[in-house]
């Protein structure tokens, strides 16, 4: 493919060296792509060239005249400049399901159009325009093709076309000068036409994919009212040249196109490069969580609303300056229910648009899932969607990082950050904003560490970078202190309005939601004007309304069974006044608060969404039954269950894609201030019903039936993590069939371990149940184990890993304490690459392991592996882990 463009760039020097030694025209100082006659002369006969005569009818529009010209001009410079370095991958363009075909068939077309730019092109500059101009378009048009549908669909017919038509004009015109002379003759007047079309089309779609001054003769192309009428020329030249090859047989026609096509299509198609696999391999790797879903989660505003935001000058100002200027940081800050994700969604989706000279990547953080409240899944899904906005920026030193790191890249929030911002300073790349929302909602470590990066990048020497910010949260004190030392630079801007004038600005938009919203509940109850007129009156008569509560309340009347207007008074007189309010009165309406109770605490702390029909089966298990036909018996089918759990749970609770989500952060807050639903008992519950399923599999030959399939592979995957989490007592039953489950040599283990290795990760090879259980950190199960002074406390797997190397590596610290209090550990233990737990513990930067390591003051800091011959200092330092790199060089 660099072939190519070095072929079109040597062309578009020798066009250019060609017009210099031209006179200018005296009309309007245009220059074409082809010598022009002596201007005494009259030519006797139209050029021979059909693209000659399509670029002449062309120029005979001044408008379009200006637009060819810049055009070439675009593709002799800029693209020359930037293009020929840049590191253009095809399958990059296929992440849109609406125009992944497209994708594949411009490509297609693109990978044979380098046979026009060949001898017979080389005799017609204006065709090797056409074609350089779709390859140029269509390279900086796929990185945003879901923005792009017209222009994909006009390079779709164009590419297509310009192969179609060369090898029709070299069949018919040049092998059969016998034809009938008039029918040729309007044969050679269609191509014309059909050519000059092709070359509008390029000339606009460069002038608009480079922002190009001539792009403002036609205010947005894909607005522009003669664009549709552009696409249909082709399809009726297309039919035009049909007729003509009907008349005269077009099987030799279809033969040559297909040979034309299957050529290319098995050279590119058939044969990938080892590094387009190696950039699929780094994409699935960062590919850490769904996050345009997570995105979609949060409701699409209400027309008219977010209008304040956009429009105040300290947003517009941030959006319109450089690093040079000013520190490209954003702080939107907003109470809750405020709708700040409702607004960031809006900021991402419909005003802060991927451009040619702009990529916008976001993470939406959530405090309900642990893939969507990581720092490092954050760095990754940006770094992902980055690298596919611009690929250039992908070199071979990154890609080499996953063979070397693995993926322990995607657990180093130094490693990720450096790209980032390595890549963002890169001469090559176009403006990076990335969009953080809820940063509140990210776990605390996490959130330190990225405000801390933040403020230091912005801090040193950031203006030659081109990487901005805008971050969200709730406005706490601690999140401001963070940015302390950037607060007299910082820009803030606050939901809630910091003036007078903006607090009634965002009234105002309320007042459109709850217009809508009234609107809608008046529509599907067929209310009369004067109730509607009621109902809106009530709403906007409460003080210091915020869209969460606009949305609970309305939510609250919408579901009052009988809707009338006796009804309707006698709700409005009990108005919830504030968001707690409004949830109290959904929890009590619940059905069955003992169910409803059981189905929040599981949904509060699920590792992950959880489907109706797992949620089913889970509710189904937590009732205590002995057997698995007990527990399928109890299990309501999905579309039954799903009005179950709205009668239990109410608006607590939100199905999205068939998936259970909290309606809102402020809902698990509530839960846990109001009403004593915390995480240690949601885990323990949690933790019950998955070995309470797992431990009641007895038969070897059990088969899963399809509704709790998933649920097995979720139990078997994440028992341990909510065991770990919970207050497990001394004796109960949770922790006798935790051991069980940590047995190797039951079948049990071997059902559960197979599940869990392919999607979690290692557990020992030839384990005892010490080595397992240290290996999960379940500091409840090792506690009993060492109580009956019957294992082997320093037994090793088949890789010489002790109880105390699992746990170490793992960063379980508190089995490590447990195992070290025991005074019998062999501290100094090596695996077989001659590591030992204080190296494990360092490279993965284990810190709360490592200081109880140092802490026995036994341990030999200076150990060096076998395999590199690195300390602990070292293994620590090269994975960038600062915090164990301090506490190692302070026991030096």
């Amino acid at each position: 493919m660099f072939a190519l463009f070095d072929k079109l760039q040597s062309k578009q020097r020798a066009w250019s060296e060609k017009r210099n030694s031209l006179n200018e025209e005296s009309t309007n100082g245009s220059q074409s792509l082809v010598p022009k006659q002596d201007a005494h002369r009259t030519p006797a006969t139209q050029p021979n060239d059909l693209w000659v005569r399509a670029e002449e009818k062309l120029r005979q529009n001044r408008e379009l005249d200006k637009i060819l010209t810049d055009s070439a001009k675009i593709l002799e410079s800029d693209y020359a400049i930037y293009e020929k370095e840049r590191k253009w991958v095809i399958h990059l363009g296929n992440h849109s399901v609406s125009v992944g075909e497209q994708i594949a068939n411009i490509s297609k077309n693109v990978v044979a159009l380098k046979d026009l730019i060949t001898p017979a092109a080389s005799l017609s500059p204006p065709a090797s325009l056409a074609c350089a101009g779709i390859i140029a378009c269509f390279s900086m048009v796929v990185q945003a093709a879901e923005q792009h549908a017209l222009l994909l669909q006009g390079l779709e017919s164009t590419s297509g076309l310009v192969l179609r038509l060369h090898v029709m004009e070299n069949l018919y015109l040049h092998s059969r000068p016998k034809q009938g002379v008039d029918l040729l003759e309007e044969f050679q007047g269609t191509l014309v036409s059909i050519y000059s079309k092709i070359l509008e089309f390029q000339a606009r779609a460069v002038c608009y994919v480079h922002r190009h001054s001539a792009s403002q003769l036609l205010r947005d192309i894909f607005k522009w009212d003669g664009w549709a009428e552009l696409l249909e020329g082709f399809e009726t030249s297309q039919k035009s040249l049909d007729r003509f090859t009907s008349l005269i047989g077009h099987a030799e026609l279809t033969q040559k196109l297909e040979e034309l096509n299957t050529s290319h299509e098995r050279d590119t198609w058939t044969t990938t490069p080892a590094r387009d696999e190696r950039v699929k391999k780094f994409f699935n790797l960062l590919y850490t969580c769904p996050y345009k879903d997570r995105k979609d989660r949060n409701s699409k505003r209400v027309p008219g609303t977010c209008k304040w935001f956009t429009s105040h000058p300290i947003f517009k100002d941030w959006q319109q300056r450089t690093n040079n200027e000013f520190p490209g940081l954003l702080w939107v800050s907003a109470d809750p229910g405020c709708g700040k994700s409702v607004l960031t969604r809006y900021l991402v989706d419909e005003v802060i648009l991927n451009t040619v000279d702009r990529t916008v990547c976001y993470f939406f953080f959530k405090d309900d899932f642990p893939d969507q409240k990581s720092a490092t899944s954050a760095l990754s899904v940006i770094l992902r969607q980055l690298f596919i906005a611009q690929p250039q920026l992908l070199q071979d030193a990154v890609l080499n990082k996953q063979e070397t790191d693995g993926q322990k890249l995607v657990q180093s929030f130094s490693e990720l950050w450096n790209i980032l911002v390595s890549v963002s300073g890169n001469s090559k790349a176009a403006e990076v904003i990335c969009i953080l929302d809820a940063l509140d909602e990210c776990q605390d470590g996490d959130r330190r560490q990225l405000i801390s990066a933040v403020k230091d990048f912005y801090l040193g020497p950031h203006k030659s970078s081109k990487l901005k910010f805008l971050i969200t949260s709730r406005p706490y004190d601690h999140i401001r202190r963070g940015f302390w030392e950037l607060e007299k630079q910082l820009p803030t801007i606050h939901l809630s309005g910091d003036s007078e004038e903006e607090v009634k600005e965002i009234s105002h938009e309320i007042g459109l939601v709850i217009k809508k919203r009234v609107d809608d509940i008046s529509d599907q109850r067929s209310l009369e004007k004067d109730e509607r007129d009621m109902l809106a009156q009530k709403l906007n008569a409460v003080d210091n309304q915020t869209y969460l509560w606009v949305s609970l309340t309305l939510d609250v009347l919408e579901n009052i069974p009988s809707f009338t207007k006796g009804n309707v008074r006698r709700v409005m007189k009990d108005l919830p006044t504030a968001v707690d309010d409004a949830y109290e009165k959904i929890l009590a309406r619940s059905s069955d608060k003992g169910k409803a109770r059981v189905l929040l605490h599981i949904i509060t702390v699920a590792m992950r969404p959880l489907s109706l029909q797992e949620l089913s089966f889970a509710l189904a298990v937590s009732a205590d039954h002995d057997s698995l036909t007990s527990i399928r018996d109890d299990m309501e089918p999905k579309d039954r269950f799903r009005k179950t759990l709205r009668d239990l749970c109410g608006l607590f609770v939100v199905v999205i894609d068939e998936k259970a989500y909290l309606l809102h952060q402020t809902v698990k807050e509530f839960l846990r201030w109001k009403h004593s639903i915390l995480p240690e008992e949601s885990n323990q519950i949690l933790a019950e019903i998955c070995t309470s399923y797992l431990t009641s599999r007895q038969d070897d030959l059990y088969e899963k039936v399809i509704d709790e399939e998933m649920f097995d592979k979720y139990s078997s995957c994440y028992w341990s993590a909510h065991f770990r989490l919970a207050c497990v007592r001394e004796g109960s039953p949770l922790l006798i069939r935790a051991q069980r489950l940590c047995n190797p040599m039951s079948g049990i283990y071997l059902r559960w371990s197979k599940s869990y290795r392919s999607m979690e990760g290692p557990l020992p090879a030839g384990a005892t149940t010490l080595l397992v259980a240290s290996t999960l950190g379940l500091a409840g199960v090792v506690n009993a184990l060492l109580a009956t002074g019957k294992v082997d406390i320093d037994i090793k797997d088949f890789y010489g890993h002790t109880p105390l190397s699992w746990a170490a590596e793992n960063g379980h610290e508190a089995v490590v304490k447990l195992l070290l209090a025991t005074g019998k550990v062999d501290i100094d233990s090596k695996d077989s690459n001659g590591q030992t737990p204080l190296c494990l513990a360092a490279s993965y930067g284990n810190a709360a392991v490592v200081k109880a390591l140092l802490a026995t003051e036994k341990v030999d800091i200076e150990a060096k592996d076998s395999l590199y011959g690195q300390t602990s200092l070292s293994w620590a330092a090269g994975n960038g882990h600062k915090a164990v790199v301090k506490l190692l060089q302070e026991h030096q």
